[in-house]
């Protein structure tokens, strides 16, 4: 079974995009939850979505990182998923894709963010804890370079897991 591990991948949040207060006759309304919180809430949801999808799935071994893009419907339920990157292991983009699907913690958004804001799940996974190191790196030299492709991918709101599994 995957051992979940929290890591708060939140490095690809376009805060200053996404960050703008709501103006209503010169008031500020603030949002109940920030930036942070809302990642922070989303991933601990997304490792429990992968924790319980990998309890029925096979194990696959390796490593790879799914990258997966949804919207948000207005009763706050996940819709749109879509394999945006593939791992390279069919069995590591499926338990990617049934967890983005189980989300349930889209309800609250932050202030600035959009009813049509795209999402993407950034998930990790690694045999061990140098595999997990080095995936990290590789997907932050990823999502640098597909932030600084076109003024569109910056306004993707990322948060990201990683899972890690024991080697045999």
């Amino acid at each position: 079974m995957y051992k979940i591990l929290a890591l708060a991948l939140a490095t690809t949040v376009s805060a200053a995009l996404l960050a703008e207060p709501v103006l209503s006759q010169s008031i500020v309304v603030t949002p109940d939850v920030s930036h942070q919180e809302f990642v922070e809430k989303v991933t601990r949801d997304l490792d429990r979505q992968l924790d319980r999808t990998n309890v029925f799935a096979s194990q696959p071994s390796g490593e790879g990182i799914s990258i997966v893009r949804f919207t948000r419907a207005s009763d706050g339920s996940v819709s749109n998923v879509k394999i945006y990157r593939e791992s390279g292991k069919r069995a590591f983009d499926r338990i990617a894709m049934r967890a983005v699907s189980r989300l349930r913690s889209l309800e609250t958004l932050p202030a600035g963010v959009r009813p049509d804001q795209l999402y993407q799940a950034n998930i990790i996974f690694a045999e061990d804890g140098w595999g997990i190191h080095d995936m990290e790196q590789q997907l932050a030299a990823e999502e640098s370079a597909r932030r600084a492709s076109n003024l569109s991918e910056r306004k993707v709101f990322a948060f990201g897991s990683a899972a890690s599994h024991p080697t045999s």
